[in-house]
């Protein structure tokens, strides 16, 4: 097993995807390893066309540097990051631009909250979560946020039901 020595956080700005960056803050500590945060800007569903007016900037690229300089802001206004920390914003399918991210940074573990902005809609897992867990080739650390921790009580017999234990 490796060790790891370069950590991927992928956040949404919610707050449930924060506690995955204080877990990472703390396995970074004990391993010595470097934190890349990762944002990704959802692309319009529809296919928006965007003419460049002279000297301003598209409206990709201006989603993307405002996202930036609201992780920042973020991260200072919560006190939340003892260490530097490299952010990533990119544009399109979060789950599909996490694990791209993951395999170029050549991240050695990748910690997400197992929810993000969208709360509880999905009970066991988010769903962006779920494809980076299936799809990303370095291990997964999910942190399930305090809050859910109390709301999914699951019996024994619906954890079995659902992994097709049965």
């Amino acid at each position: 097993m490796k060790l790891p020595k370069e950590i991927l956080v992928p956040t949404d700005m919610s707050t449930y995807s924060l506690s995955a960056l204080q877990y990472a803050e703390i396995v970074a500590e004990v391993f010595g390893a470097e934190i890349s945060l990762i944002h990704v800007v959802p692309r319009a569903e529809k296919p928006v066309e965007i003419k460049k007016v002279k000297g301003e900037p598209r409206k990709e690229e201006t989603s993307i540097e405002e996202s930036r300089k609201m992780i920042s802001h973020l991260l200072m206004d919560k006190d939340l990051v003892i260490r530097s920390i490299k952010i990533i914003v990119r544009s399109g399918s979060p789950a599909e631009e996490i694990v791209k991210a993951a395999r170029e940074i050549d991240a050695d573990i990748i910690v997400m909250s197992t929810h993000g902005r969208t709360g509880v809609r999905r009970t066991v897992i988010g769903s962006v979560a779920e494809k980076v867990v299936r799809y990303a080739l370095c291990p997964v650390l999910t942190v399930k946020p305090e809050e859910f921790r109390e709301l999914v009580s699951l019996s024994e017999e619906e954890v079995a039901k659902d992994l097709h234990m049965n």
